[in-house]
């Protein structure tokens, strides 16, 4: 598809958009604060849906609270199979204000650029908003993308507790949706294709200068929470030789994770990022450490060769200090490969832009992660200053934020095309 060069983003809407969402569960570090369904998470979503509609949208919601919001004028077929795109709005705790907003707003920015270049297409195009991607409240993340490619059942989803005892079904009530909903799984073949746009999250493009990340798998992931028991003693009484210290067990552990993920190589990385000590006195040998690992990798092959190792490992750090432990499988999410049609047609987009692309795989999991198990996939990445994300200080460039809404677009456009 040809598409005229006029075609440009509304980059004073777009920053708009993003500074108005980012008020909405302000923290006092900067961050925001919107766990799924929350009152914060209502009214982003409210914002949101008043500019679908504004923009001349067909606005809907389904049965788990995910928005639907679909570009049915200029369309050969508005009630065919619609390519799709969008994010989530809702955050990890002191969280930035692009990683899910910028997926939302700026594929409204894409499909007002398309309106005003007059833009007719084959197929409609259709915004989601998904509801509670972070995991942030109730024990699951990707909750409305699940639901929607059919991985998880809507009555599961519906009966989801947060940690306080509230069901999920109650907490949509959050949402004053009217008005019969969608079905929470989309119907076979309803979904075309699914383009999702979002910050990188990480240092690659910033380092490599490239403005596009098409990306090509969404990293696997295992989760497991393991307990290092040892035995608490005077930390002045007890000689070297008659210690059983958790706390060096766990410390061992932790260096050979990271080990782990530089033998197995291919993107696999690996993680402590909590540690808890007992009893916890600075005269006390510690008797037992709490850890989380999290473990990833874009191939299974390869996530299952660093959890192997992992796992191995544990033993290897525990015995020589005569320390038991426990280990508990969290989570494991298989990996997600992206496919071809919706790359070339990304690469294409960046081209007809001026733009450098280059491929790469997502560490983090995202909702195109599932969506990929419904329809053809991938996302458009745009880079993160510093590599930073999930904390206040995420940030980038509004020249790369523009570039990755017109990519964007054009992208769109080739789909429905």
């Amino acid at each position: 598809m040809r598409l005229s060069p006029s075609l440009s983003i509304d980059r004073a809407q777009l920053l708009a958009d993003l500074d108005r969402l980012s008020l909405i569960g302000r923290a006092p570090d900067g961050g925001m604060t919107r766990r799924a369904l929350s009152r914060e998470d209502a009214e982003a979503r409210s914002y949101v849906m008043e500019r679908m509609r504004a923009a001349g949208l067909d606005v809907r919601h389904d049965e788990v609270g995910n928005v639907r919001a679909r570009r049915r004028g200029r369309c050969k077929a508005p009630d065919g199979p619609c390519v799709m795109t969008g994010s989530h709005l809702d955050s990890v705790p002191s969280g930035g204000k692009l990683d899910g907003p910028l997926g939302v707003v700026g594929a409204l920015a894409a499909i007002e650029a398309l309106d005003r270049a007059g833009v007719h297409t084959d197929k409609p195009i259709e915004i989601a908003i998904f509801v509670g991607e972070e995991g942030s409240r109730f024990p699951r993340g990707t909750i409305g993308s699940a639901a929607m490619s059919g991985h998880v059942a809507v009555e599961a989803i519906l009966a989801l507790q947060d940690p306080d005892g509230i069901v999920y079904r109650d907490a949509l009530a959050t949402y004053g949706d009217r008005g019969v909903p969608l079905p929470g799984c989309a119907e076979k073949g309803s979904i075309d294709s699914f383009v999702e746009l979002h910050v990188e999250q990480g240092g690659v493009l910033e380092a490599s200068g490239v403005p596009i990340g098409v990306v090509t798998a969404i990293a696997g992931l295992v989760q497991r929470r393991v307990a290092f028991l040892g035995d608490a003693n005077h930390a002045g009484a007890t000689p070297m030789n008659l210690r059983h210290d958790a706390l060096l067990a766990a410390a061992d552990w932790c260096l050979s994770v990271e080990r782990a993920a530089q033998v197995v190589g291919g993107g696999a990385v690996g993680t402590v990022g909590k540690l808890e000590v007992s009893p916890g006195g600075k005269n006390i040998i510690p008797g037992r450490v709490d850890a989380i690992c999290d473990l990833r990798a874009p191939q299974p092959l390869l996530l299952s060769a660093i959890d192997e190792l992992v796992l191995a490992a544990l033993r290897a750090s525990a015995a020589p200090r005569g320390v038991e432990f426990e280990q508990v499988l969290l989570q494991r999410v298989e990996p997600g490969p992206m496919d071809e049609r919706p790359m070339r047609a990304v690469e294409a987009a960046a081209a007809a832009c001026g733009l450098l692309a280059q491929r790469m795989p997502s560490g983090a999991i995202h909702d195109a992660l599932h969506l990929a198990e419904a329809c053809p996939s991938t996302m458009i990445f745009v880079p993160s200053i510093g590599g930073k994300s999930h904390c206040p200080t995420e940030a980038t460039d509004p020249q790369h934020l523009m570039q990755g809404c017109e990519v964007l677009a054009h992208t769109l456009a080739i789909l429905a095309g």
